[in-house]
């Protein structure tokens, strides 16, 4: 009852001093309030658990409203099969609920009916990198494409689920035009994600294709990876790594950690393998990342206290900052498997081809 009792004073209060408002600061608050009520009911949808493909569309084509702190950004991410192909393409837009500063520059992110102000990139490497496109954008969102834009060029992603088309040009000149469906093999094709303490936190869909096109005019397939993520709060420090082998087995790994001087806490780890010519995957525990060399590092991974080894070395890489409380850096590194082994593990590690994919490196902390 004293709860209720509250409830009723606070809302009276309120009401009354609406009373006392012109009509004009009257209308100011009301849109307050619906902008308040808005992104609340957007951080509550966050926070639900998805795991249906009918809610995957929605969510990828679409703006969050988000609160302060809140950032949202779409990632693409596409590896060659072919033997011995070094070939990646990357490609990255977003836009957050503040003005930010990306590598320098002041991005501005603002509304507009459909559309929003961002910041993008494309990158690729076909015996040397590229940088496609970059700088500050428009992003346009309809329920089946997202446009991304400036006097560049632009990134063109549209479809339904499970089939997608990407097509970036510069200077009205394609660069890249490949068709995304559900892969052959029985991997895995979609999955959400998400975790809150209180409303900090975050939400992200991932989708796993097999890709066929063109980049720079020359036939381009194999598996590409498209991913979502929403988060509310600050960046800290991740390493995150995906590998494709030309069989199309898959690895990957996550480390999300606080890192402060010579402190070093790990929040969550994961590391998985998939092998294509079983249609099986293994999860393995005690994850360790070492990295060696500034310039063009290598990485040892292993897991099960040194059962499994893998080492990789990278060729190509972009850098990221991000400035606005605090300073975050991220960095990605297109990388190739130098070894491999697994211990006590039904895996044929020579049967798995080539490797090569991309290693996510960051440091640092922005809100």
């Amino acid at each position: 009852m004293k709860i209720e009792k509250m409830k009723d004073s606070v809302f009276n209060t309120i009401n009354e001093y609406i009373k006392t408002l012109s009509n004009i600061e009257k209308k100011h608050f009301k849109e307050k309030i619906k902008q308040i009520n808005s992104r609340y009911k957007s951080l509550i949808e966050l926070k639900k658990t998805k795991n249906s493909t009918h809610e995957i569309d929605p969510m990828f084509f679409c703006f969050e409203d988000l609160p302060p702190t809140g950032k949202e950004y779409w990632f693409m991410k596409f590896v060659s099969t072919k033997p011995k192909d070094e070939r990646q393409l990357l490609a990255m837009f977003g836009d957050s609920s503040e003005t930010i500063r990306i590598n320098k520059k002041k991005v501005k992110c603002r509304k507009h009916e459909g559309k929003r102000n961002g910041y993008m990139t494309a990158w690729s490497y076909d015996n040397k990198k590229d940088l496609m496109l970059n700088g500050e954008s428009l992003i346009s969102m309809n329920p089946d494409k997202v446009i991304v834009s400036n006097k560049q060029g632009k990134i063109n992603y549209k479809g339904k689920f499970p089939k997608y088309f990407l097509n970036i040009s510069k200077n009205n000149k394609e660069l890249v035009n490949l068709k995304l469906t559900k892969p052959k093999d029985k991997s895995d094709y979609f999955g959400f994600g998400n975790y809150f303490k209180s409303f900090v936190g975050y939400s992200l869909i991932n989708l796993y294709f097999d890709f066929t096109g063109t980049l720079n005019k020359k036939k381009f397939s194999g598996k590409g990876y498209v991913q979502k993520v929403v988060v509310i709060g600050p960046f800290i420090p991740w390493n995150w790594g995906r590998i494709v082998f030309s069989n199309g087995s898959i690895l990957s790994y996550f480390e999300v950690k606080i890192q402060i001087s010579k402190f070093n806490h790990k929040l969550q780890s994961t590391f998985e393998f998939y092998d294509s010519t079983k249609n099986k995957r293994y999860i393995f525990k005690d994850l360790t990342i070492k990295r060696f060399g500034k310039k063009n590092p290598r990485w040892i991974i292993t897991a099960n206290k040194g059962k499994i080894f893998i080492s990789l070395k990278s060729y190509s890489s972009h850098k990221f900052t991000f400035k606005k409380v605090g300073f975050f850096t991220y960095s990605e590194y297109l990388s190739e498997v130098v070894d491999i082994f697994m211990e006590d593990c039904d895996v044929d590690v020579s049967k798995l081809g080539s490797g090569f994919g991309l290693i996510e490196d960051t440091s640092g902390y922005v809100l």
